[in-house]
């Protein structure tokens, strides 16, 4: 493969990183943006049980979900498939929809309103009074009551007490190593809990600018989103981005000098080690594009559903390994992607009904292993030992699939109010900070005393 095909690689599974589509990505395809409809489910041959409710019960039904995948692809709507063989009078359409919110108040002005929705906003999905309050839903599901969440999760979707969704996928990052480095370097694999300083030492062991071999790959998912894990790793935040603990203050504000230093790591792993490259200083090496993708860095990371898209095109041999542990605990970044039902819907129980089974039922997330690549909402071991053998990946690190989820906890950015700025704060982060080499000391307190006036605005409404 030329450096030009894996750049092209690189390319589409950026786009499937930062729009967090959990699409089947691969090297030849990457998402189109399309207006269409992905091909109804068709009922599968029904169970005799199911044939006679279907008769007897039910008027057939057809649910239309707006999600961000595109008519061709042949990998997500297996979920629709194994959903209408258990519910039979039910069909599924999905309906591409880049902007979720958006898309279904065009759908509620043709008078065809979409039943379930991918959140882009769920802040903005509440403040607009376009999503049901699923709690009453699930508290009289005895099916749903009794599923395994892992504590805390469904915690992700709630406002006021208020559940508003239910998560489509769970996305994880992992640490990539290159073994034919760490051989060269004399390294050991990394053990589940290593931690930064052993990440950090490694580094600079694999840096060797005279062989072009560097610590750390050039990205700016470092500062994007690994960073977010920081201060929670070391114990200077109790959430996710430097949240406090009630998720109404950002403490990146300056009022925590610990946190910047946390946020800091990666900018002094560049400046002061040597081992992190930018745009920059790539060039200056003659490194065209991500450097572990050409086998000149050690260490990269990305999240679980892009793996099986690398498996053939590095060349050299690879795998995976927990993200590391901080001064106080090991905590793993990650999103969770809601899902909601549309207040406009006219099929609020079978909308119900989907979105339970996709993420509160064995089989759902068993399903959505397969496929998907998401990570386990639960601590069930039959689960946890499903995702560890999900075909996507197939050929990696078991006990690193085993354990990962466990660690993971989720970008706040995706649910609290002012999640547009505050998510707007690490992507710029990453453009600027990373790019100009800012230290974090000098690029968030101004930043962050800014979001959290947006945020204590929005509280106080």
């Amino acid at each position: 493969m030329t450096k030009y095909g894996l750049f092209n690689v690189m390319k589409v599974l950026t786009i499937c990183l930062l729009t967090v589509v959990m699409v089947a990505c691969n090297s030849n395809n990457e998402p189109q943006q399309s207006t269409g409809t992905t091909e109804p489910t068709k009922p599968s041959e029904p169970s005799p049980v199911e044939s006679q409710a279907t008769s007897e019960s039910h008027e057939p039904i057809t649910l239309r979900v707006g999600w961000v995948i595109p008519p061709e692809n042949q990998d997500w709507p297996k979920m629709f498939e194994a959903f209408t063989k258990k519910f039979p009078w039910i069909t599924v359409e999905g309906v591409y929809a880049e902007n979720g919110e958006d898309e279904l108040i065009k759908s509620i002005a043709a008078g065809q309103p979409l039943d379930v929705i991918w959140n882009t906003s769920l802040d903005r999905a509440i403040e607009e009074e376009l999503i049901e309050d699923l709690t009453p839903y699930a508290e009289k599901d005895a099916e749903f009551q009794s599923y395994p969440y892992r504590e805390g999760y469904l915690d992700n979707f709630k406002r006021d007490g208020k559940l508003y969704a239910l998560s489509r996928g769970n996305d994880g990052f992992f640490i990539l190593y290159n073994k034919d480095l760490l051989k060269q370097y004399g390294l050991e694999k990394p053990k589940l809990d290593w931690t930064w300083e052993d990440f950090r030492t490694m580094a600079k062991a694999a840096t060797n600018p005279g062989a072009g071999h560097f610590g750390v790959a050039n990205s700016v998912w470092w500062y994007n989103f690994v960073s977010m894990a920081m201060p929670m790793a070391n114990g200077h935040a109790p959430n996710m981005a430097a949240m406090n603990e009630d998720f109404s203050k950002n403490l990146a504000d300056g009022s925590v000098p610990e946190v910047l230093d946390d946020l800091n790591f990666f900018h002094d792993l560049m400046v002061n080690d040597g081992s992190l490259l930018n745009t920059k200083r790539a060039a200056e090496v003659k490194i065209e594009m991500n450097s572990f993708h050409i086998g000149q860095s050690l260490f990269f990371t990305a999240i679980g559903p892009v793996l099986p898209g690398f498996k053939a095109q590095f060349p050299f041999e690879w795998d995976i390994a927990t993200m590391p542990k901080g001064t106080a605990k090991q905590v793993n970044f990650g999103w969770l992607s809601p899902m909601s039902i549309s207040k406009a819907s006219k099929h609020k129980e079978a909308a119900w009904e989907l979105i339970k089974f996709w993420d509160a039922t064995k089989e759902g997330q068993k399903t959505l292993f397969e496929f998907g690549g998401s990570f386990p909402n639960s601590d069930d071991p039959e689960l946890v030992e499903a995702f560890a053998n999900a075909k996507v990946y197939e050929g990696f690190d078991k006990e690193v699939l085993k354990y990962t989820p466990g660690i993971t906890r989720f970008d706040p950015a995706r649910f609290i109010p002012a999640s547009q700025e505050l998510s707007q704060t690490f992507t710029d982060f990453g453009a600027k900070a990373y790019e100009e080499e800012i230290s974090a000391h000098d690029f968030f307190p101004s930043r962050m005393q800014k979001v959290n006036e947006i945020l204590q605005q929005k509280l106080a409404k």
